[in-house]
């Protein structure tokens, strides 16, 4: 039992460090030298290691190690343009489609992330895994609500996860606020069967957290 805590523990310590800054895009993550920091043995580091590498935090590669993966802007917009268009379309499709269960859980993740303050909270950490849970499920309800089962697969090859984690770091009580917002205003098109309304909100979403996250990396590349 201590040595799943344990494993949790380095997993969450270590992820904390990449999605904070501690360690940069491309920097090279040396066992023995998180081990040490850490304070655990090289196995929890080993297996954490991995398991961020299934996130997308860490590229593992032979003969090279671990390394913490990088996004240039180029890629954000990419990845932020194509949210933009497929869950836009989701949304106008699941306007016509979505049930009461599926408005339903919509509705609870939507308090779900409403209730999470990581100013507040005694472990940032936590609070921000949280929201990062309760966002996804707010979005996979609505492309599960399209009834396309494709649209599903295309973003997840679209949504990068360390890109989510990041941003919801970098968020401020009002960025959080805003995020909110758009939500609740998603779900309340939804529930009025206004496809394009809940479109061209999605949209604006998408982009309202492209434009946040590019300004945030264009700072951290100034301060280096």
């Amino acid at each position: 039992m201590r040595e799943a805590v344990s494993e949790a523990g380095t997993l969450g310590r270590l992820r904390a460090l990449i999605v904070e800054g501690e360690y940069r895009p491309d920097e090279r993550l040396v066992e023995e030298h998180l081990a040490e920091r850490l304070g655990v043995s090289r196995t929890p580091v080993r297996q954490a290691l991995t398991m961020l590498e299934a996130e997308g935090l860490v590229e593992i590669a032979p003969n090279k190690g671990a390394v913490v993966c990088s996004f240039s802007i180029e890629d954000v917009w990419d990845i932020y343009d194509l949210r933009a268009v497929l869950e836009g379309y989701a949304a106008r499709r699941a306007a016509d489609r979505i049930g009461a269960e599926e408005l339903r859980r919509l509705g609870e993740a939507v308090e779900e992330q409403a209730g999470v303050s990581p100013e507040d909270s005694g472990d940032r950490e936590e609070a921000i895994r949280r929201i990062v849970d309760a966002n996804q499920k707010f979005h996979s309800a609505i492309i599960e609500a399209s009834r396309n089962g494709r649209l599903g697969k295309l973003l997840q090859r679209t949504v990068e996860t360390p890109l989510v984690f990041k941003a919801f770091h970098w968020y401020t009580p009002k960025e959080l606020a805003i995020s909110n917002h758009y939500h609740r205003q998603i779900l309340h098109a939804l529930e009025s069967g206004d496809g394009e309304r809940a479109e061209i909100v999605m949209k604006e979403h998408v982009y309202e957290g492209r434009d946040f996250v590019i300004k945030a990396l264009r700072e951290d590349a100034n301060r280096e």
